[in-house]
């Protein structure tokens, strides 16, 4: 018998989500005993390292939800975020859940992320600004004070965490596989690298990285998700300068998302004079369906 839509969403999500070296933990579509021995249907159990701060293993619930614009509402969002936070709550503390995982017994288990795919792909263009007003105004486990988070990827999170695979993927062709996330110091603690990428950097409007060239030079690398007018980039370089990133004797590479062919030719030419590095612009894909590897 062939699969569900949602059965095939959720293998789809799962995929991109190992794109970033997350671990899955046990199968897919499955019910997990809790503290109280009742069960929890979980589409998939994860684990990835933390690297910002000190870093440690967290294990995470993931939750894949694919809809029409037309069949979503907010209660329906409200629903499921109340419900992950629910699951979060009885799992964390099952001795029958850490017997069949052990390592969940010795990490954090209190994120929950939902991966929303609205397959009417191009209605959910002028529908976006709508369902992140809804997202803005979800309430999680006030009146319990839920020390959970739990974050929501949409169609523009879903497709820009593809794009970003698939400009690694090519980086990494022409350099050997070199390239690694770079994680900046945070409260004292030291600069870090890793291969995993964290849910902070996936709902950020810039994620680093760098590599090593067959020169033996350290090459920086900024994937850009934001505007594209020299504001934009004059906020991007404070921020660089502000994290201890910005270094002129090291390449840096900058690959844009957005796309504003207009705006970005007037400014093109200037964005050089901001940075003090040898600097070269290149551009992501931008999409609007999955692409292959997810399919």
């Amino acid at each position: 018998m062939a699969e569900d839509q949602g059965d095939i969403w959720n293998d789809q999500a799962i995929n991109l989500l190992t794109k970033f070296q997350w671990v899955t933990l046990g199968d897919s579509n499955v019910d997990l005993p809790n503290d109280d021995g009742s069960k929890s249907g979980v589409d998939q159990l994860f684990t990835y390292t933390e690297s910002l701060r000190n870093p440690h293993t967290e294990g995470v619930i993931v939750e894949a939800k694919r809809y029409k614009t037309t069949s979503f509402s907010p209660s329906a969002l409200q629903g499921w975020i109340t419900t992950l936070d629910k699951k979060l709550n009885n799992l964390r503390t099952s001795e029958e859940l850490q017997g069949k995982f052990p390592v969940i017994a010795d990490i954090p288990l209190r994120t929950g992320v939902i991966v929303l795919w609205f397959h009417d792909a191009i209605a959910y263009q002028s529908y976006k600004a709508e369902v992140k007003s809804f997202m803005a105004n979800i309430k999680l486990g006030r009146k319990s004070q839920s020390s959970n988070k739990i974050y929501v990827l949409e169609n523009d999170a879903i497709l820009k965490l593809a794009s970003l695979h698939l400009s690694i993927k090519e980086l990494n062709s022409q350099i050997g596989d070199k390239f690694k996330f770079y994680y900046p110091s945070v409260d004292l603690h030291p600069a870090k690298r890793s291969t995993t990428l964290n849910l902070n950097y996936m709902m950020s409007q810039f994620i680093l990285g760098d590599f090593i060239d067959q020169n033996s030079v350290e090459n920086r690398v900024v994937f850009y998700f934001g505007g594209l007018n020299i504001e934009d980039f004059q906020r991007l370089r404070h921020a660089l300068v502000s994290y201890g990133y910005s270094d002129s004797d090291k390449p840096l590479i900058i690959y844009t998302y957005m796309r504003d062919d207009n705006e970005f030719r007037k400014v093109k030419t200037e964005i050089p004079k901001l940075f003090k590095e040898q600097l070269e612009l290149r551009e992501m894909e931008l999409l609007i369906h999955l692409p292959t590897f997810m399919r």
